[in-house]
């Protein structure tokens, strides 16, 4: 009988411990912001990479749960404007074997990253966001696929951008 009563307690405990849900202060239907992000104007000479980087915004934005996304800026509490410059693509790694040609290339871009509320007070004003990723070539006779760098860069951009915007000091 008590083996019986521990095993159900434990059991018990198992159940409530493993359906409990951690909330953070921004779950709350109350708390929840609308975002609008501005069509991502790329002044850089990065090919496509603002639809790219678009649709990962959106993604992590709507993964992490902590704004609602709206088509319309006249439905959102905040508005985020990206401007994308300073396209780069260094060479990173030399094959030993082939002197003439970079094996890698580190690529790198520059954000300015602006949020303002309805009202059009700047909460976040021009900050600077520089993402990088490498890419290498699969063998000498083939170019690295550009695409695949940008898809890294945009979606570590996309990190840093949804980390800047959670995290900014919101006030109740």
């Amino acid at each position: 009988m008590n083996n019986a009563f521990l095993k159900h307690t434990i059991f018990l405990a198992l159940i409530l411990l493993v359906s409990c849900r951690y909330r953070n202060n921004h779950s709350s239907k109350s708390e929840t912001r609308v975002l609008f992000v501005e069509t991502i104007r790329n002044n850089s000479l990065a090919p496509q990479v603002s639809s790219i980087l678009n649709r990962e915004i959106r993604s992590k934005i709507i993964r992490r749960g902590y704004f609602n996304l709206s088509q319309k800026p006249s439905e959102a509490d905040l508005i985020l404007s990206i401007t994308l410059e300073d396209y780069r693509k260094n060479p990173e790694v030399y094959n030993p074997q082939d002197t003439l040609l970079a094996a890698g290339f580190k690529i790198s871009t520059q954000a300015t990253v602006s949020l303002t509320n309805r009202k059009g007070d700047l909460l976040i004003a021009h900050e600077i966001i520089r993402p990088t990723a490498s890419v290498l070539r699969e063998n000498s006779l083939s170019l690295p696929s550009e695409r695949q760098a940008l898809v890294a860069v945009s979606q570590n951009l996309s990190h840093a951008i949804n980390q800047l915007i959670e995290n900014y000091n919101w006030k109740p």
